[in-house]
């Protein structure tokens, strides 16, 4: 009884190929993408996150966490246009202050379904319900009638220009009549793809978020969502980078290519003729740029120095000048007082000096 249902989920989902025109492969895409360039990037990963293991018994190691999960919704927020100031950010995540714009409930719901993910991963399933249920608790304080329902209307994909000028529609996604079929095949090969021993499961995590992205299910957060399943499939899977450093903060920091990866990864969806390469590329790409710079606050505060030679060497390996707040960002041990009692002291013994950029004072080392 047991193998006849189980033939048959399987003939249902085999039989959404040659129903829908759009025929996923994750499998064989996975198996097809190991080049020796995306070996040598999951090489890189899998020791960097061997690296990190030990992180929780660190003490102090809540402000860096802290961090990662704030960057984590400012950052996915922003990369849609959806921002506030650092004042009123401070005010929604320190002093807890109620929401009053639609900016304030976005960023809060988004807060709210990172939470849930994070505290909950370890017992939940990628499912059309927990798909569903990330995109519900991004606005369940806003407009819950809204969240975790499939869109009803077309929607599309636009490109504007620097000056945010409308230049045309860059991506049709899914039908909305398909989008419950495809989401599920899609969903069905991921979790049966994980079981080959052949197919990388990074490489299937970051085929599988392309492909979301290209059904595009809901009306609306499907890019905020699609950062959501990265973080929980990632932590799923043991690839804790997330809950120390934002991956989706480095996403923001290099936007442009991320859009010209899912572009290029896109030509040729609907024919099945694509190749999401650059897609999963990019991500692997943005994932050792982030364990190196976990591995980098590590080691800088496991020096046996003063705060005050820490914030040095701080300004003194950035390639930019350095914000206080970009300091405090990479020494989670210390407090802002000390860091700045620092700041004050290599300002007086002239051995760093101000470079100031708009509202921003920044430090540079002293020639």
């Amino acid at each position: 009884m047991g193998q006849n249902m189980q033939f048959g989920i399987e003939y249902r989902y085999w039989l959404c190929y040659y129903i829908s025109m759009k025929i996923f492969s994750l499998k064989e895409q996975a198996i097809k993408l190991l080049t020796p360039e995306i070996v040598s990037l999951l090489s890189s990963i899998e020791k960097l996150n061997g690296h990190i293991y030990n992180l929780p018994n660190r003490k102090k190691l809540n402000r860096l966490h802290d961090l990662s999960k704030r960057r984590s919704v400012t950052s996915s927020n922003k990369i849609e246009g959806i921002a506030v100031s650092k004042k009123r950010e401070e005010e929604l995540f320190l002093n807890h202050a109620d929401p009053k714009s639609k900016e304030d409930y976005e960023l809060l719901g988004y807060n709210n379904a990172l939470t849930y993910m994070m505290d909950n991963y370890e017992h939940l399933s990628l499912s059309e319900k927990t798909i569903k249920d990330f995109h519900y608790y991004m606005y369940s304080d806003y407009m819950p009638i809204f969240g975790g329902k499939y869109k009803t209307v077309a929607n599309y994909i636009n490109s504007y220009d620097a000056k945010g000028n409308f230049l045309g529609v860059a991506f049709t996604p899914t039908d909305p009549e398909d989008v419950e079929q495809q989401l599920g095949n899609l969903i069905w090969q991921f979790n049966d793809a994980c079981s080959a021993p052949d197919a990388n499961i990074l490489v299937l995590i970051f085929i599988f978020i392309f492909e979301f992205l290209c059904i595009h299910p809901f009306p609306d957060g499907n890019g905020r969502t699609s950062r959501l399943l990265t973080s929980f499939l990632l932590l799923k899977y043991g690839y804790v980078l997330d809950n120390y450093y934002s991956l989706s903060y480095l996403i923001l920091e290099h936007l442009d290519d991320y859009y010209k990866s899912l572009h290029l990864s896109g030509i040729g969806w609907h024919e099945n003729n694509n190749d999401p390469y650059t897609f999963v590329r990019y991500h692997l790409v943005r994932l050792v740029e982030g364990y190196l710079k976990l591995d980098y606050i590590m080691k800088t505060n496991d020096l046996n120095v003063t705060c005050e030679e820490l914030v040095y060497k701080v300004i003194s390996d950035n390639r930019e000048p350095s914000s206080k707040e970009y300091i405090e960002e990479i020494l989670y041990k210390y407090s802002r007082t000390s860091i700045e009692k620092a700041l004050s002291i290599l300002l007086s013994k002239n051995r760093i000096q101000f470079v100031s950029k708009g509202h921003v004072s920044k430090y540079i080392v002293k020639d």
